[in-house]
């Protein structure tokens, strides 16, 4: 947690819990809420981007969606997997109108890269009647990141 703190350039505008720390950001030009949750013993188990600008478009959504896709595929590659959810009432088909497909809850997009420490994910969906875009990060193994004094304590009682 020392060390995230250390990294950031502002206070944290929240903390929860002693294992959450919120911030305020600009990622790309783009305002964000940056999240970093830890575990019991301080170690970064996870870290989340939320973009809070809202578009009067839809579509810029997509847009915003397609430039952070592309910019984590210039830094991870290809990426591990690719979905789009479609309700099955949605009538659009062109991509021209993927951003009111999102904005009518017909269409979530989610793009999934795997990496030796992490799992990372973008997700564009509708949240509380709003598009929401989002990059996820996620450790790949929770247990390296407990305190190894603790676990051999706990070899020893087994």
């Amino acid at each position: 947690m020392i060390q995230v703190k250390s990294g950031e350039r502002s206070n944290p505008i929240l903390k929860i819990r002693d294992n959450q720390l919120f911030y305020d950001d600009k990622l790309a030009g783009s305002d964000c809420q940056v999240i970093y949750i830890f575990n019991d013993n301080n170690k970064l188990i996870s870290g989340n981007y939320t973009f809070t600008r809202k578009y009067p478009n839809p579509q810029l959504y997509l847009q915003d969606y397609d430039v952070f896709k592309t910019l984590l595929i210039e830094k991870y590659g290809k990426p591990a997997k690719e979905s789009e959810i479609w309700s099955k009432n949605s009538s659009v088909t062109e991509k021209d109108n993927y951003g009111l497909a999102i904005s009518q809850g017909d269409l979530s997009l989610t793009t999934i890269w795997n990496t030796d420490r992490s799992i990372i994910k973008i997700s564009l969906t509708l949240l509380n009647k709003h598009p929401y875009l989002q990059i996820h990060y996620t450790a790949r193994s929770i247990n390296s990141l407990e305190s190894k004094d603790e676990l051999n304590a706990a070899k020893k009682k087994l």
